[in-house]
């Protein structure tokens, strides 16, 4: 049984793309995770099995190890790896202006995670089973971009970041800094710990501490 997370297993311009893919997604703060690229006949079945395939669907095709042509994803993040809409819905969109077909739009069997390239839904399974294969997919090209688009462009990369768990070794300063008031948040709640800092709100944090210091001093 066999089932590749390498993107060097897909075809060559299939696996290119792939990387175009996510080279995007991370200048948004998207980190985004391949978890398999090609599959063995004995592998699919165990998904179909298991209900993770569609019912039926026994015999790989655009993850067959002959083919290259699919990929699956999930957020790079422990615990949070399938559990966020929102992330799939974006990753969806780069992966769809990239030139793939997202297993998202999928009205029977959605599947968030998935993207295969099939020519602009020209090319069926049972097509890749007869090993009949799509054209070579074209280089995606970046079109030059506007100030506009580049400030849209951070603007969501930033609320994204900030967005974003903290990680656990940090859990104890994290603590100390919240229960002293250094750390208060957004007018949300938000505590921001994965967004960048500014020299604003730098100053106010020194402005805290030193305060602080200096009442525990006074005691």
């Amino acid at each position: 049984m066999r089932h590749s997370r390498d993107i060097d297993d897909l075809r060559a311009d299939v696996a290119e793309n792939c990387r175009t893919l996510l080279t995007l997604a991370e200048r948004e703060g998207l980190s985004v995770l391949v978890t398999e690229t090609v599959r063995d006949a004995a592998y699919q079945r165990m998904l179909a099995e298991k209900g993770y395939a569609a019912k039926g669907a026994v015999t790989p095709s655009f993850h067959a190890e002959h083919a290259g042509l699919a990929f699956d994803v999930c957020k790079n993040e422990a615990g949070h790896a399938y559990d966020d809409p929102a992330f799939f819905a974006r990753v969806g969109e780069i992966g769809k202006m990239i030139g793939f077909s997202w297993g998202g739009d999928w009205g029977k069997f959605p599947d968030r995670p998935h993207f295969q390239w099939d020519a602009g839904g020209s090319y069926t399974s049972a097509m890749i089973r007869a090993k009949r294969y799509p054209p070579p997919m074209p280089r995606y090209e970046e079109e030059e971009m506007t100030q506009q688009q580049f400030d849209a462009m951070m603007e969501n990369y930033l609320k994204r970041l900030a967005q974003q768990m903290p990680a656990s070794w940090s859990a104890e300063a994290r603590a100390w800094a919240e229960k002293t008031g250094l750390i208060a948040g957004d007018e949300t709640g938000n505590k921001q710990y994965r967004g960048f800092l500014t020299r604003e709100q730098f100053a106010v944090l020194l402005h805290r501490y030193a305060r602080l210091t200096g009442e525990e001093k006074a005691k």
